[in-house]
């Protein structure tokens, strides 16, 4: 478990908590326990984060800047601040840096199956 540096109902703001560090990407675990994953992300131009595969599916949200999201089966997306995406668990995907930029990243459980739902179309 990785180590948690944002403590619970203590308020703050995402933003003012990263730091750019030239030629790095910085990386703060907000919440890691269990099937949770929030993750912010200072990324500094140039650099290129490429997320291991997951069996989750995982939200991106812009908070400050803006990058380039590619997926490898094609699609290519310039995100800018304020800007989110929904990222498949099947999709394997690289965000570039087309300038510094700030987002959060929150890796979500796929759990219809847990909660009782079936997929009608099998």
């Amino acid at each position: 478990m990785e180590n948690i540096e944002f403590e619970k109902l203590i308020d703050f703001n995402i933003k003012d908590k990263l730091s750019y560090i030239s030629n790095t990407i910085v990386i703060k675990h907000v919440l890691s326990e269990n099937e949770k994953n929030i993750m912010a992300f200072a990324i500094d131009y140039g650099k290129t984060y490429r997320p291991e595969p997951s069996s989750f599916s995982t939200f991106i949200k812009i908070i400050e800047g803006s990058a380039k999201i590619k997926v490898v089966d094609g699609i290519v997306l310039i995100l800018q601040e304020n800007d989110s995406i929904m990222v498949s668990n099947e999709s394997v995907y690289t965000i570039e840096a087309i300038e510094r930029f700030k987002m959060l990243s929150i890796v979500l459980k796929n759990g219809y199956n847990d909660v009782g739902f079936k997929n009608e179309n099998k």
